[in-house]
């Protein structure tokens, strides 16, 4: 830790870096957002549902976790970061309780898919806006943690530890524990993170020439302009591409005589460069900047899906392994960028209230169309290819997109 990392708030004495361990300590814990599917055979199992009716709730999670991102930061202007983690917490740890007791679907709907996504979307709000405020000279760095904890709280604390809990003690124990796991870490330790004072400084760090706290849009403005929407179409057709991928990349592989469990090794590879990516690319934009950092994506996620038809023919099933992690590089890059972009375009001064905007376009429309889009092709054609070479063509567009976007003027909304 150098000393610039260990720097002490004149005006408050706190070391930041125990902010960035507990905002890590509530984002991983918002890695259980993305663990439901361990779920699915067990309650299936228990109530006889079909596969359509138990999936909804996660289309529900998703999106109540975006109406969460939402509103969050206005939760956050009335009761500071801290109260807004112990609410979401409070909120996310009653819906896991309400959905261990679970009798039928709209129960589990109700506590999962609503009250449990729309809690952890205004908790996960908090670790993001609190470190960019924490970290201004390493903003980078603290997006690609932070996001990256939260990659890898899916797969330790959702894939083994809550997949162990259903294997051993079933459903309804794993729901509780979650509960208080989001009541004890979320709301409890959650309720210390604050932002700096005004006018924090790291020690030996000054802000670039009209970069300071005191500027931003409003939503509402923020919606006018051009490169809003050119932020969120380059979004879209990144994430499109990476959850259509992560959707289907066990039937995909399968189809070309790839074994079973050699496929599912093959999402493993996925989560790993997920989230190893979402490091990288903080570092990146750090050294690089942010728009070299969207082109460089868009080559990674482009190459991946190619590669997916091109060099998975060529060497098989390694071939697989290198496209699929090339996909998962790319995907994991439009996370933390997409926090860099709001903050860079649209200022500080409204970042809790305008990022959670710039969700939408990968948990919703991303997360809804590219499953869709890429099972509709399959059905249609009877493969893949079409829907990956699409995919392929919309990252090859989101260079266009970056080529065209321009910053808007700094300015301060009242």
């Amino acid at each position: 830790m150098s000393q610039t990392d260990a720097a002490i708030s004149p005006q408050t004495g706190e070391n930041r870096t125990v902010t960035l361990v507990i905002a890590l300590m509530v984002s991983t814990i918002m890695g259980l957002l993305y663990a439901f599917s361990i779920f699915i055979n067990p309650l299936e199992a228990s109530f006889g549902w079909q596969r359509h009716q138990t999936a909804m709730t996660f289309s529900l999670t998703m999106v109540f976790f975006s109406a969460g991102m939402l509103t969050g930061g206005n939760i956050m202007a009335k009761l500071g970061p801290g109260k807004t983690a112990c609410a979401g917490g409070l909120i996310a740890a009653m819906g896991f309780l309400v959905a261990s007791f679970t009798p039928n679907l709209f129960v589990l709907y109700l506590g999962y898919g609503v009250m449990g996504g729309y809690g952890i979307g205004v908790s996960n709000l908090v670790p993001t806006s609190v470190l960019m405020r924490w970290f201004p000279d390493k903003k980078g760095l603290a997006m690609g943690l932070v996001t990256m904890f939260l990659a890898l709280g899916t797969f330790f604390l959702g894939t083994k530890l809550c997949g162990g809990l259903v294997a051993s003690h079933g459903w309804v124990t794993t729901f509780r524990v979650i509960a208080v796991t989001f009541l004890v870490v979320v709301s409890g330790i959650g309720l210390v993170l604050k932002f700096p004072a005004p006018g924090y400084k790291p020690r030996g760090w000054e802000p670039p020439t009209g970069q300071t706290d005191v500027w931003g849009y409003r939503r509402g403005n923020m919606i006018r302009t051009t490169a809003f929407w050119l932020i969120c179409l380059w979004l879209l057709f990144i994430q499109l591409g990476g959850l259509m991928v992560v959707g289907h990349v066990v039937p995909f592989a399968t189809e070309q005589g790839v074994p079973t469990a050699k496929a599912v090794l093959a999402m493993g590879f996925y989560a790993i460069a997920n989230g190893v990516g979402r490091l990288f690319f903080g570092w990146f934009n750090d050294k690089f900047g942010v728009k070299p950092s969207m082109i460089i994506d868009c080559l990674i996620m482009m190459s991946g899906l190619v590669g997916m038809i091109v060099i998975f023919g060529a060497l098989g099933y390694p071939g697989l392994l290198i496209s699929v992690s090339l996909v998962g590089l790319g995907y994991s890059g439009a996370v933390p960028l997409a926090a860099l972009l709001c903050n860079s375009n649209f200022g500080p001064k409204y970042f809790p209230t305008n990022y959670g905007v710039f969700t939408i376009p990968g948990a919703v429309f991303g997360g809804l169309l590219g499953p869709i889009i890429g099972g509709y092709i399959q059905a249609r054609t009877g493969s893949y290819t079409i829907a990956i070479l699409a995919a392929a063509s919309l990252s090859a567009l989101g260079i266009i997109i970056t080529l065209l976007l321009r910053e808007p003027p700094r300015q301060t909304d009242e």
